[in-house]
């Protein structure tokens, strides 16, 4: 289906380029409701579901009334409202399972890209520090539907100083190099910017533990860690990886954030450790262009600050998808605001994506 509104790409473009400033009132509700005309029209499964809930089209008047698809539903269900996707991301999945699906056009991909650079030049580089980036996951080329690779290769790419590079291959992580690259800069060189997935550093460090390898990375160096703790031999926490960062690397803990990335998402949510300093609690930063809730697993109404609910996010820079996802991720907002994941849901916390499901089904 041709683009009904041929200005919003650019419209949205612009907004996120603004920065990680407040925006303007009513600018994100009427994006939002732009982008909703859009895919009503054009994604036959979610307007399945408007229709199973009993939305109204000309009745919604803000983001919070736009029915939320759960990400099971991307598995489900192609959901996608562009005319042609030039790239596919999938999810991981248990074995035997069929792996989501998230489609992107050329604008799609810009408008993700700008979303990258501005949310990354704020939360993960705010100093304006250079560093060379040294990436644990595989490349694009040997991982094409990744979306967290494509993502880091980006910020290679844009913010690495020469000789960024990933250090994963097909023989696996390349050992050699990154003791060398940490060697080098413990000794008065470059400071090192270390992103990867959350696990793959545990795994890392208990290597490096049993080795008793230590180093003591130069001034600037920093961590950004992507994913949970939740491993098939053991489980970690945060504040285990960010004691080995410090006794490993010689990180200190207010220089390592975690990312939180979805492939049914085209933007990412930062700690706010290094934009805000360590006296500030730890917690995810919504930027502007995004909006995450905590709510009842059944109803899907808010739950009250402090209190434990699934995370229902809310992504402009989505644009050819549905932007309200529902996670299975458990979290809670915080007082001093943010919010941070406790875990997914077990059981009945997950049983109002199975709900959905049947409603999007029913077209």
């Amino acid at each position: 289906m041709p683009h009904p509104d041929p200005t919003l790409p650019s419209d949205l473009k612009q907004a996120i380029a603004r920065g990680l400033d407040p925006w303007p009132d009513g600018l994100f509700d009427s994006l939002a409701l732009r982008l909703f005309r859009w895919h009503h029209a054009a994604i036959p499964p979610f307007r399945a579901l408007c229709d199973a809930r009993g939305v109204d089209l000309e009745q919604v008047r803000g983001w919070r009334e736009i029915p939320a698809v759960p990400t099971e539903a991307f598995r489900r269900f192609e959901l996608f409202a562009g005319e042609v996707a030039v790239k596919e991301f999938r999810t991981s999945g248990t074995s035997g399972s069929t792996p989501g699906r998230a489609l992107f056009s050329e604008s799609g991909l810009e408008l993700m890209a700008e979303a990258i650079r501005v949310n990354a030049r704020v939360m993960l580089l705010p100093d304006g520090r250079a560093t060379r980036i040294l990436i644990l996951a595989p490349p694009p080329e040997a991982a094409p539907h990744m979306i967290m690779a494509h993502g880091m290769d980006q910020l290679r790419r844009e913010f690495g100083l020469p000789g960024s590079r990933f250090l994963i291959g097909p023989e696996g992580l390349d050992s050699d190099a990154l003791m060398s690259e940490l060697a080098e800069s413990g000794d008065g060189g470059a400071p090192l910017t270390l992103i990867g997935a959350s696990f793959g550093f545990v795994h890392l460090f208990d290597a490096m533990a049993e080795q008793g390898a230590r180093f003591t990375l130069a001034p600037g160096s920093r961590a950004m860690d992507a994913g949970g703790f939740k491993g098939r031999s053991r489980e970690a926490s945060r504040a285990e990886l960010c004691k080995a960062f410090e006794e490993r690397l010689g990180i200190g803990a207010e220089r390592c954030v975690n990312l939180l990335g979805m492939t049914e998402l085209a933007s990412q949510l930062y700690d706010n450790t290094l934009r805000e300093g360590p006296a500030a609690p730890r917690h995810k930063v919504n930027p502007p262009w995004t909006r995450t809730e905590v709510v009842d697993p059944l109803s899907l109404n808010p739950r009250p600050v402090g209190e434990r609910g699934l995370l229902l996010h809310t992504d402009l820079a989505n644009f050819e998808r549905p932007i309200r996802i529902q996670s299975d991720d458990l979290g809670r907002r915080l007082e001093a605001g943010g919010f941070e994941i406790e875990g997914r849901a077990q059981g009945a916390e997950a049983r109002g994506c199975s709900l959905a499901i049947d409603e999007m089904i029913a077209q």
